[in-house]
């Protein structure tokens, strides 16, 4: 999605030239990013912007997005949003190698749609799971000075807004709750279910050629089996996840700090003393 011109406050991007993007090392939808970039051999500038600091909230960078998410790309001073919508963009601009193959458009976006859909139930397994509650929470005053940021996209109010304003509210409040992880990890079993159905007769999930829709789910499955999703007990999604995950190309983008791989294994030992791991919730 290109914003407008008149929905960037920071006016000093405006004059940028290349691909510069903003983004962050644990963000899941950043990570996509970067590996499309590897894949397509895309030279780019990095921005990065610290989720653990919260400089997302930041007047300056919700001037040039004012959903304050990463990624966001800067392409000689257009701002485009939404990492599949940047995929797309990028995708047509450098035609080499296509991850959106025209014969299978429609369905492509639709698959994309669907998977974006689940953006909010990725978060509470990696809030519940990965990310503690301390960290992962945001600060009344950065939600307040996010709520209060009079921004537009493409020169409309964001009807985005309020939805992500009451998801970071309930988790500064609440956490993540079990109903919640209940209700979030059956839709992922579910999905890989089907998932490995469609793998058994096929490499990928659109056929016998990698497309972005392997993309985006190689990055949520990577976060999913961290967060706890038995992705092993799915026969066909565990070779089709093991085949990428061993490619450069992604490995590079979705390496783990060892302080998050610690505090996830002390979050996992606690849960399941309390017994409230993923799968003690949910039977997969």
């Amino acid at each position: 999605m290109k914003l407008d011109r008149s929905d960037i406050k920071t006016e000093e991007i405006l004059d940028w030239k290349g691909i510069h993007l903003f983004h962050f090392s644990g963000s899941a939808c950043s990570q996509k990013l970067r590996i499309f970039f590897n894949i397509k051999k895309i030279n780019w500038n990095s921005h990065v912007i610290n989720l653990i600091k919260q400089e997302q909230f930041s007047e300056w960078f919700l001037g040039i997005n004012p959903r304050g998410l990463v990624p966001t790309l800067v392409h000689d001073g257009d701002v485009h949003i939404e990492s599949n919508e940047i995929m797309a963009y990028l995708d047509d601009v450098y035609k080499d190698n296509k991850l959106f193959p025209i014969d299978l458009i429609d369905e492509i976006n639709k698959d994309l749609a669907f998977e974006d859909s689940l953006h909010h139930d990725l978060r509470r397994l990696t809030f519940r799971y990965i990310i503690p509650h301390a960290l992962g929470k945001k600060n009344p005053s950065t939600i307040d000075a996010k709520e209060q940021f009079e921004g537009t996209i493409q020169g409309k109010a964001d009807e985005n807004k309020s939805k992500e304003i009451l998801f970071w509210k309930n988790h500064y409040k609440n956490g993540i709750t079990d109903d919640e992880i209940v209700e979030s990890a059956n839709k992922f079993k579910n999905i890989y279910e089907d998932f490995d159905k469609t793998l058994k007769n096929q490499k990928y999930l659109k056929g016998d050629k990698f497309t972005v829709v392997d993309l985006a789910w190689y990055v949520s499955t990577k976060r999913l089996a961290m967060a706890g999703i038995p992705i092993e007990k799915y026969k066909n999604v565990q070779k089709w996840f093991s085949n990428l995950d061993n490619d450069e190309n992604f490995k590079k983008e979705i390496k783990i700090d060892i302080p998050i791989k610690i505090i996830a294994v002390v979050i996992k030992i606690i849960n399941k003393i309390k017994r409230t791991y993923v799968t003690d919730l949910v039977k997969f």
